[in-house]
């Protein structure tokens, strides 16, 4: 049997976006490998349960400490070997660089998984700019091997590793995002909310736009354009961008936001809102969140960053904005005070989900590349 492994930054994250296409895997033969930091014993337990192998790498995601780094380099490639996988599936960067690493050295059939460019190559900060330059040159020695394919959740993000890395472009594929369960994330329509709700789900991070939202809502307020900005959030206490308990607690007390914490239950918080909202203003892929709000029929606001304009279509399925406060007020506003324009927005959101997001389309064409590398 041969074996698949994946490798991957934080338990959480695999388990919602890669789970599905692991298991598909499996039914296609594979004996499928997990190695990632399992910080969730109920997610290792599940996995373990469901046939996949997981492995605890304990790595740190954030950290760019050297000494940090090289006991995650020296871990990780003790789990490698001692797996000897046929393929080697590498998903965020700090996996993509050890594990291309040691497919380049040990010459193993690799894949590289690019959800997003991330703050490595859209922040201007000193320290990233270094490290884009180093990862760079990195990918461009791993690009020459043979056996390998780069799979991008858009075309911006691959075009801009193509012309860093020279790869050829035949090695490339886009598959859209994380791909969903379209019957369980079904049509509905929206609730009748006396303001309208605007959700914001994601990790607590600055870079997701969360204060951006909320500038904009005191805008409207000003003009007597209301609504509830209801917040729903995983915290990330070791991400130097995280955003502090206690400011989220302030604007909880303040109103600005309605804080409902973490919760398990994001298809329910979408199906009660009348909008989605995700004004991240860093380079990500294709946020799950936007893709879950669509297929319920949810029109969907976001900045023109990354990989958020694959899955909001700008005047059709939602609103693609400016990088700047006014404008999102200013879409905000349209959408709060036009519930025939969110209806129709909706259900076109509905059908582009079903034409490119759905989980038989990712899975398909997740498996077709492995089917490629053999």
């Amino acid at each position: 049997m041969k074996k698949l492994c994946f490798y991957i930054n934080s338990d959480w994250y695999f388990n919602l976006h890669w789970k599905e296409r692991a298991l598909a895997a499996k039914e296609d033969g594979y004996e499928v490998h997990v190695i990632c930091n399992f910080e969730n014993a109920k997610i290792f337990r599940e996995f373990e349960l469901s046939g996949i192998i997981p492995h605890d790498s304990r790595m740190s995601e954030q950290s760019l400490n050297p000494l940090v780094m090289f006991r995650d380099l020296v871990r990780s490639l003790q789990i490698i070997r001692k797996i000897n996988p046929d393929i080697l599936h590498c998903i965020t960067i700090k996996p993509c660089l050890i594990g291309g690493f040691y497919a380049k050295v040990f010459r193993k059939k690799l894949v590289l998984s690019f959800v997003g460019l991330g703050r490595v190559f859209s922040s201007n900060a000193k320290k990233y700019k270094i490290l884009k330059h180093s990862v760079s040159a990195f990918y461009r020695w791993v690009s020459q091997k043979k056996d390998i394919f780069f799979i991008f959740e858009h075309e911006m993000d691959r075009d801009k590793i193509i012309s860093i890395t020279g790869v050829d472009p035949t090695k490339t594929i886009v598959i859209d995002g994380a791909g969903i369960d379209t019957e369980k994330f079904e049509y509905l329509n929206e609730p009748d909310n006396t303001p309208p709700a605007v959700l914001f789900a994601s990790r607590l991070i600055w870079s997701k736009g969360l204060s951006d939202l909320i500038e904009a809502r005191k805008v409207l307020l000003q003009k007597g354009v209301h609504f509830n900005l209801v917040v729903a959030g995983i915290t990330v206490k070791k991400d130097p961008d995280a955003i502090p308990d206690d400011v989220i607690r302030n604007w909880s007390e303040a109103e600005d936001i309605i804080w409902l914490g973490q919760r398990d239950d994001v298809k329910t918080l979408i199906e009660q809102a009348n909008i989605v909202a995700l004004p991240s203003v860093y380079a990500e892929g294709v946020p799950r969140i936007l893709i879950e709000a669509a297929a319920v029929g949810r029109p969907s606001i976001s900045y023109d960053m990354g990989g958020c304009s694959s899955i909001i279509v700008n005047n059709s399925t939602g609103f693609i904005v400016d990088k700047n406060i006014d404008d999102l007020a200013r879409k905000l506003e349209i959408l709060i005070t036009n519930k025939k324009l969110r209806m129709d927005f909706g259900v076109n959101a509905r059908a582009w989900v079903m034409s490119r997001f759905c989980s038989t389309y990712v899975i398909k064409k997740t498996l077709g590349v492995y089917n490629e590398l053999e």
